[in-house]
């Protein structure tokens, strides 16, 4: 049995003046037509704005921002009076690249800092940063069941933790560590940490929307502020000033990481605290450990299947739901398998296929 994950995360906007996060990296950028704004969202070396003028004739018929997170690069495409044209924004090593994919034979011109560069197919323009990109983490994904069209003003619309938090996830995985704060919409952060160690799997998934709606604007660009006024922010709320939002999405990633998987002193846990709103989902290319390489999928709330992958001789042990009393452990796709209580040890040797399934309550 192998569990697979063939979902796309590309979530994209039609609209004018998107903000979204170039994806490893700090850069929010928001989006028009005829002008890209740069923001720098770590307060390392300052605050850093930049910006680049594309000379596209408008109105446009059409216009996409999308953010594509199966190729961490953001890509904006739409058609006007010079015909179809696009381009992408990648982060590398220090600087962020513009690359032109299609347009008029012609070109399309692009200013940066004064000067002007005409762009044709395959052309890329340099920009210089003095933030490098964050490095590229593990293929870890989750998917829990929702495949309808991410639009994202659709998604926004519908506030659904289902569609919400595997995007969330895949976006945020490669942000760096930083503390959780207790100011500013990272109190709501605060709060679900809070209720993933207590368990409580009945009101965290609210809890999540709620950051969602508070912490983010455009496409999961994170804020610290309560801009929309929602109500959620203290009035005497002080922000550090070398806060940076990307707590939010960093650390909500790891957050979300553990309502499916906790390394415990005891062994691993297995869906410690899965939101009642995720009835089904899968979780492929779980690193548990240096040596250990996991997939997981579960349905109508209890685990269903635990692929293992070890890659040298171990013993380990697994905590489940309560509910569980057995599973069957097979070795390889054809082996019979044997019987065992939840909680015992289990020994795996190096290369070989392990499968957990027949879950009993």
């Amino acid at each position: 049995m192998k569990i697979k994950l063939t979902e796309k995360y590309k979530p994209f906007s039609h609209e004018a003046g998107v903000s979204l996060l170039i994806p490893r990296s700090s850069w929010k950028a928001t989006i028009f037509p005829a002008k890209i704004q740069l923001e720098s969202l770590l307060s390392i070396c300052g605050k850093q704005n930049l910006s680049v003028t594309p000379h596209l004739q408008g109105p446009l018929t059409r216009f996409t921002v999308m953010l594509d997170l199966e190729r961490h690069w953001v890509r904006v495409f739409g058609e006007g009076p010079q015909g179809y044209f696009s381009y992408r924004l990648v982060a590398s090593s220090h600087e962020i690249i513009l690359f032109f994919e299609r347009g008029p034979e012609e070109g399309i011109p692009f200013t940066f800092e004064g000067e002007t560069k005409v762009l044709k197919r395959k052309e890329e323009l340099i920009i210089p940063t003095t933030l490098s990109a964050f490095p590229k983490m593990r293929g870890e994904k989750m998917h829990f069941g929702c495949s309808k069209k991410q639009d994202w003003s659709l998604v926004r619309r519908r506030q659904s933790v289902e569609e919400i938090l595997p995007i969330w996830f895949e976006l945020g995985k490669h942000v760096p560590s930083h503390p959780i704060l207790e100011a500013g919409t990272s109190r709501l952060l605060a709060s679900c940490q809070k209720q993933i160690e207590a368990k409580e799997n009945d009101k965290i998934g609210t809890s999540f929307i709620d950051l969602f709606k508070t912490g983010f604007e455009g496409i999961l660009s994170p804020r610290l502020s309560d801009v929309d006024h929602l109500g959620y922010q203290e009035k005497e709320d002080v922000i550090p000033k070398e806060a940076s939002p990307l707590v939010l999405l960093g650390e909500g990633a790891r957050l979300i990481r553990s309502l499916l998987v906790q390394k415990r002193e005891k062994g691993i846990a297995i869906l410690p605290c899965l939101p009642k709103e995720l009835h089904a989902g899968r979780f492929i290319h779980i690193q548990l450990s240096d040596t250990l390489i996991a997939d997981l999928e579960w349905s109508k709330k209890l685990i269903r299947c635990l692929v293992l992958h070890p890659k040298e001789d171990q013993e380990i042990t697994f905590t489940f739901q309560s509910s569980i009393d057995s599973f069957r452990l097979r070795l390889g796709r054809r082996g019979r398998g044997k019987t065992l209580k939840a909680g015992e040890i289990i020994t795996l040797k190096a290369d070989t296929l392990y499968i957990l399934d027949r879950f009993q309550k």
